[in-house]
Formats: C-alpha cells, structure tokens, sequence
C-alpha cells in the first residue's frame, strides 16, 4: 500500500473523466451477475434438493463439469449419507454401484445412466441415483425379511 502513492498511474486514473460513473456501472453489473447467480443456483437447488447440503463452490463444481460424471465423486458423501463413492462402467456412462466409507459395495438393481447424450442436467440423474439406491436397498431388505 505504501509504494501506491508513488505510482504516478493511480493519480491518472483519478483524472479520467466519469471514472466514479464507469465503476458504478461495472459495480451494479457485478451485483446483478451475482443476483442471477444466486438465483440460478437457487433454482438448481430446488430442482434437487440434496444440492442444499453442498455449498455454492461445490454446486458450481458439479454443475460445471456436468459432462464429467465422475467429478461427482468428491461431493457424494456430502449428498449422501452413508455412500462414499459410486462405482462406474467401463465408459464411464452408468453408474453401477454404490460404496460405503468401509469399503462395502452394492450393486443397484437397475444401472443408473449419466451419458451426456441422456441428459446434462446432473440434478436429473442424480434423481435417478436416488431413486436406484432406494429400490435397491428396499429390495435387498425384502430378501433379507423373506429368508427369514
């Protein structure tokens, strides 16, 4: 901070005609590109409201890499309790298992799938995901009941 009042180009900048306008204007752009932002994640959030347990950088992750699938990976155990991870194809198009912290695995009854060509909405299938491991889990505690 000290060497800017030697830098006779910060004093230039104070003679530039409508400066205080032009940085009003570049102030009340940045609050409107942070209000549909906020309203877009907003939006997201309540397409899939898991998204609310993630924080906006995580969201913008996700979203971002919407093509990438398995950038989904670090941010499941925040989306999910009690999954770690997912377990992919060989292409990397449907998601085929669900793991644990401990290193259990279960395989979902119907593969979930997360091509690009499908959909690049991840709130869409990550529904699906929820729907999958719900019948899943369902499905093997209903086997466990029957032996019994």
């Amino acid at each position: 901070m000290l060497g800017i009042g030697d830098d006779k180009r910060v004093f230039s900048l104070l003679r530039t005609p409508q400066l205080a306008e032009s940085l009003e204007a570049i102030l009340d752009q940045l609050e409107r590109c942070q209000k549909a932002l906020a309203d877009f994640l907003e939006q997201k959030r309540q397409s899939f409201p898991r998204f609310y347990f993630i924080g906006d950088d995580d969201l913008l992750e996700i979203l971002g890499q919407a093509k990438n699938p398995t950038v989904i990976q670090s941010h499941l155990k925040k989306l999910f309790a009690g999954i770690f991870k997912v377990n992919f194809s060989p292409a990397n198009d449907q998601i085929v298992a669900m793991c644990s912290l401990a290193g259990e695995e279960v395989l979902l009854n119907k593969p979930v799938l997360v091509t690009v060509l499908v959909t690049e909405q991840v709130e869409a299938w990550l529904q699906q995901l929820t729907v999958a491991m719900k019948a899943t889990l369902q499905g093997m505690i209903q086997r466990a009941i029957d032996r019994h």
